[in-house]
């Protein structure tokens, strides 16, 4: 086995998660998304850091509510700072798009 294997190999896997496979994933998460706005969904992206393919989204710079979407929430009050009990049913994109099967 050539001594430089696990370099070329790891090379390799940038390339495809950076090229191929987190373009598909952030593609489909973009489908799968709920659309109010529209800023959950443009705000889907895709990157490498390092070895490790990221794929997020925030809704915007100044809010970060893609969790509460993905996974639901309880209803906070604000006139009286009470959470609940209204739940908003979760909505997931992110998940979905991960799961899919992908081929070649």
């Amino acid at each position: 086995m050539a001594p430089d294997w696990y370099d070329n190999v790891m090379a390799a896997w940038r390339r495809i998660a950076d090229q191929m496979l987190g373009p598909a994933i952030a593609a489909d998460a973009q489908g799968f998304c709920p659309v109010l706005t529209g800023a959950l969904r443009d705000s889907i992206e895709h990157h490498m850091d390092g070895d490790v393919l990221v794929v997020k989204a925030t809704g915007s710079d100044e809010r970060t509510y893609a969790a509460f979407v993905e996974f639901g929430h309880r209803v906070w009050h604000p006139s009286t700072g009470i959470v609940g009990p209204e739940e908003v049913a979760p909505q997931p994109f992110l998940r979905p798009a991960l799961y899919q099967i992908r081929r070649p």
